[in-house]
């Protein structure tokens, strides 16, 4: 059974002291404590680990074993010192500047535990008190000086401020913008905090004004500054599309230019765009600011290099505004002479030293740190390829599986980097023509047993996170075959569906533009063996069928295999032949597709919702949603009544059109007039026939882009529409209110995975 939200849950701060403590294993230190600083230098920003001022004290977050472990760094001593069990999911940790007290985001508990820290003594860590703060609490970022602490709350779209020497909550900056996420904070080098300027990236992209979902160009990227003097949003910066990804596309599918039946260079002629997604991090360094993002180039026609790319934006702080300096860092990688390539996908974090104009970003599925050079002046950024080497290579520096975050120290001599699926820390010699990993991996968490259903679930998420792929091989005593989930390591599920969940992002795809579908909606939360039809037309009845995914839209060579164990299998269709129970690759025993179903079926987590099911509007747009019999398309446990009901394949009765015809329904959504309403190759797209709807299961998560083509900006936009909020009553409708449908919305926001669903009628 999946792992439910337990309640309604506000963020809190835990904070460490003489109260009681939590720990498991982990070597008890008895050393004289370092030399204490009482100022950060250099920049700063939110990650899951941490470094004190002195660059001794190191902090990890350990999201799936609800801990924290410290370790002591200092003259490359690495040594463990206490694991120390702290709320759910913690994300986000910051340390202050002496090292005496750590504070960690636990996303689902809500928490941001702050814990006391005496490397001195036998217990290191102590847990204390805890703060309210908002919804899912994820990054945290301290002021240069200690005094101030910012938390994001994901699902609430606000900020907290705690006041670091009360420890207490003393302002929520609302309106911060959707899914804050990354925080970076300036540092002007003197005693006063509340002269700098904290910045807030917003996760998603947002709608552009005149664009339609779908266009290369269609979002843009949103940071939003805060002053600390007086913890007040000062503006917003916008984060612009790429104007030239440097990879061409075969054809133009909104501009109806269909690819040809054979693609080579020749044909490869249109220029693609990318707008910025997926803002997780960024930081400041100089008079600029850095953001990596997963760029996102949606149209059409499909191809591996002109989907998702590697995108880092600079903001002219003297400005407040994008500088036009973008790059594609996969570009880097496709200009290398040398082969093979790994693309940088998915840059999750960034860190930059203090004293020289260099910074790495993280590739949370290629398993690499790349470096960059900053440009004091312009503050433009270079890709670094490695010295001396010929052919020419980008610098890549190995970490373990799947990193999502990255600080250095404050003599600029090593850097430290968070494994999230291996539970590790890579350390990293930076100094002058280094750029090498120091000796093994830090454990920070332990890993499942063996042969576990936890283990599998782990192998799964794995998988899911990975570009490249590492599994087993033919024989016991095979190599590891290596690279099969996409081209070069250019894509990755994760790519556009982040923690199993969505990036938002319409894509032009075979069937027509698709809005992406997260994942936690897929199965029964009680019943995981009860499944919804997949994809917005049906054309999925099986996980498995994705492998059509990895191969088509990845480049991927795929998991099922014939009979000599690492040739594709063929043929892999949607429907027949059956794609579950075939022969597939391993990973550590499980078979491939096993594994990332089993992580989709256990372990994507459905988000919180920020909307107090008590509310009294929440109470009356739920009585309003069943009386308006939303339930037809919406109710059931999975909040969608779609539901697999036979043994793949389908018999033909089923289907219609490539489509499970008995899943789709007719809601007044599809416009084949509307430009973008076209197949990857430039047909006409599926949609006459109507949608799977949709599953409301944690729909308050994603902002302003709904239904199957983004066509609603928002959830009062999708109430907008007559046929649609009529389709549960023959036509009738009963939502002719504005403040009747405002209700109704209130109630969708307040869905999650403790909200009783509704059976359908």
């Amino acid at each position: 059974m999946r792992i439910k939200n337990t309640g309604k849950i506000l963020g809190t701060v835990v904070v460490a002291g003489i109260g009681a403590y939590f720990a498991t294993s982990g070597a008890q230190s008895q050393s004289a404590p370092p030399p204490v600083l009482n100022r950060f230098t250099g920049s700063i920003s939110s990650q899951p680990l941490a470094l004190d001022a002195n660059g001794t004290l190191l902090a990890v977050a350990n999201p799936d074993n609800n801990t924290v472990t410290l370790f002591d760094v200092g003259a490359d001593r690495n040594r463990r010192l206490r694991e120390v069990l702290v709320g759910k999911e913690p994300n986000g940790v910051a340390l202050n500047p002496q090292g005496t007290r750590l504070y960690v985001a636990n996303t689902v508990s809500g928490t941001v535990s702050v814990v006391n820290v005496n490397r001195g003594s036998a217990n290191v860590a102590r847990v204390v008190t805890e703060l309210k703060v908002g919804a899912e609490p994820y990054g945290l970022a301290m002021t240069p000086n200690g005094s101030k602490l910012y938390v994001t709350n994901r699902r609430s779209d606000t900020v907290s401020v705690i006041d670091a020497n009360s420890n207490r909550v003393v302002k929520t900056i609302r309106d911060v913008g959707f899914s804050p996420t990354g925080i970076a904070i300036t540092n002007d080098a003197d005693g006063d905090d509340d002269d700098e300027t904290v910045f807030v990236t917003q996760f998603f992209a947002v709608p552009r004004p005149g664009r339609l979902d779908g266009e290369d160009d269609s979002k843009q990227g949103l940071v939003t500054a805060i002053r600390t003097v007086s913890d007040e949003i000062d503006g917003a910066i916008n984060l612009l599309p790429i104007g030239d990804t440097g990879f061409r596309a075969a054809g133009d599918a909104i501009g109806r230019v269909a690819p040809p039946a054979t693609i080579d260079e020749a044909s490869l002629r249109f220029t693609t765009s990318a707008y910025p997604n997926q803002l997780n991090n960024m930081i400041v360094k100089g008079n600029f600011a850095y953001v990596p993002s997963t760029g996102a180039s949606p149209n059409g026609p499909t191809r591996f290099d002109v989907n998702t790319q590697s995108l880092l934006h600079v903001i002219d702080l003297a400005k407040n505004a994008d500088a036009a300096l973008t790059i594609n860092m996969h570009k880097a990688v496709a200009d290398q002479a040398a082969t093979p390539k790994l693309f940088v996908t998915v840059p999750w974090a960034i860190a930059a030293k203090t004293r020289e104009d260099q910074a790495y970003v993280v590739s949370a599925a290629s398993d690499v740190v790349i470096k960059l050079t900053l440009d004091r002046g312009t503050g433009r950024a270079t890709v670094v390829n490695s010295p001396g080497v010929t052919p020419s290579r980008v610098l890549q520096i190995a970490t373990g599986k799947n990193p999502r975050g990255i600080v250095i120290n404050n003599t600029d001599t090593r850097a430290y980097v968070m494994n999230y699926v291996s539970r590790d820390v890579t350390v990293i010699n930076i100094e002058p023509n280094q750029d090498t990993v120091l000796g093994a991996a830090l454990r920070s968490a332990s890993l499942p047993g063996a042969g576990t259903t936890e283990d599998l679930i782990h192998a799964g998420k794995e998988l899911y996170n990975a570009s490249v792929g590492v599994f087993d091989g033919p024989t016991p005593l095979s190599p590891p075959i290596r690279g099969r989930m996409s081209n070069n390591g250019w894509g990755s599920c994760a790519s556009c569906h982040p923690d199993g969940l969505t990036d938002n992002v319409v894509w032009i795809f075979a069937a027509g533009p698709r809005r992406t579908v997260a994942q936690h909606q897929d199965y029964d939360l009680d019943d995981p063996s009860l499944q919804r039809a997949f994809n917005w037309s049906g054309i999925f009845d099986e996980q498995e069928d994705f492998e059509l995914n990895i191969r088509g839209v990845s480049g991927g060579q795929g998991i099922l295999v014939a009979a000599d164990g690492t040739s594709q299998d063929n043929p892999v269709a949607g429907f027949t032949p059956a794609n579950a129970n075939r022969r597939q690759l391993r990973i550590r025993g499980f078979g491939g597709w096993d594994a990332i179903k089993a992580y989709i079926q256990f372990g994507v987590r459905a988000p919180i919702a920020p909307v107090d099911k008590e509310d009294p509007d929440a109470i009356a747009g739920e009585a309003l949603f069943r009386q308006a019999n939303c339930q037809s398309c919406h109710g059931g446990p999975q909040w969608t009544t779609s539901k697999i009901g036979h043994t793949p394949p389908p018999d033909n009765s089923l289907l219609s059109n490539g489509q499970l015809i008995g899943q789709l329904k007719k809601v007044g959504t599809f416009d084949a007039s509307v430009k973008t309403e076209v197949r990857a190759n430039a047909a006409a797209p599926l949609g006459a026939d109507g949608y799977v709807p949709p599953s409301l299961l944690s729909i308050s998560a994603w902002p302003a882009t709904f239904f199957h083509n983004g066509s609603a900006n928002s959830l009062e936009q999708v109430m907008e529409n007559v046929t649609h909020r009529s389709a549960g009553t023959n036509g009738v409708d009963t939502l002719t209110d504005p403040n009747q449908r405002a209700q109704i919305v209130k109630f969708l926001k307040s869905i999650d995975s403790t909200t009783p669903p509704i059976p359908p009628q």
